[in-house]
């Protein structure tokens, strides 16, 4: 547009149309199917550019999902270092033993029996 090979005209809100046959004029688009739409024909260098965005797809979706597995595992970690352990209770005291028993046990290892 900028050099004059391509021709356009401005709307009301200043944007540019280009006529699609100005488009098939410039780059030779041809008819896709039969129902008017028009698709650039293919070539050498657009099938390798399709392929090397293939390309980067698959390795940002590998990306993506190691990602996330680094991220559950660390999440699993963290969590195992977060949680707290419940404390046991406290062990029950031994029922106090009445008093002449106590004298009594008092006694056996005074004199050692």
């Amino acid at each position: 547009m900028k050099d004059g090979r391509l021709s356009y005209s401005l709307d009301e809100t200043g944007e540019r149309r280009i006529d699609t046959t100005e488009l098939d004029r410039v780059f030779g688009i041809k008819p896709a199917g039969g129902n008017g739409a028009h698709m650039p024909q293919s070539n050498t260098a657009q099938q390798g550019e399709i392929e090397v965005l293939h390309q980067w797809l698959a390795d940002r979706d590998e990306t993506i999902r190691d990602l996330r597995q680094r991220l559950d595992a660390a999440d699993h970690r963290l969590t195992a270092l977060l949680a707290r352990p419940e404390p046991a209770p406290p062990p029950e005291p031994d029922p106090p033993r009445p008093f002449g028993r106590r004298i009594l046990a008092w006694l056996a290892r005074q004199h050692g029996w």
